[in-house]
């Protein structure tokens, strides 16, 4: 029996984990264009269903709760990371792209950066 090298299971796991990532990145329909970045409906969901059911609190300090201008609609105005990859949450990058939710149920998506703030994204 012949044992395989620790690169060639390193790269079979990466493989792997990489297809399970991304399994819902391009499934269901366009939601929001941001910066270049086109985010779908189920990976839009899969990753606010995933900090919103947090058994232990939140994720990354994700859902919060937060008051902004560019969302007009009723407090309470809920954040939550937007991601392409539901897998962000197992010490992946720091999200860029987040979903507002207000009290009506109203989703925005907006893009952030430090120079700027939030942004809007483009909705379908």
């Amino acid at each position: 029996m012949k044992f395989l090298h620790s690169t060639e299971i390193t790269t079979i796991l990466s493989l792997f984990a990489s297809l399970c990532a991304s399994q819902f990145v391009n499934d269901g329909y366009p939601m929001f264009h941001c910066k270049g970045v086109t985010f779908y409906s189920e990976s839009v969901r899969k990753s606010a269903e995933t900090a919103h059911n947090a058994y232990f609190g939140s994720i990354n300090g994700y859902p919060m709760e937060i008051s902004s201008e560019i969302i007009t609609g009723p407090p309470p105005h809920k954040l939550f990371p937007m991601v392409r990859d539901v897998d962000v949450y197992s010490g992946g990058p720091v999200s860029y792209y987040f979903l507002f939710i207000d009290g009506n149920g109203q989703q925005r998506g907006v893009g952030y950066s430090i120079e700027v703030g939030y942004q809007l994204c483009d909705a379908y």
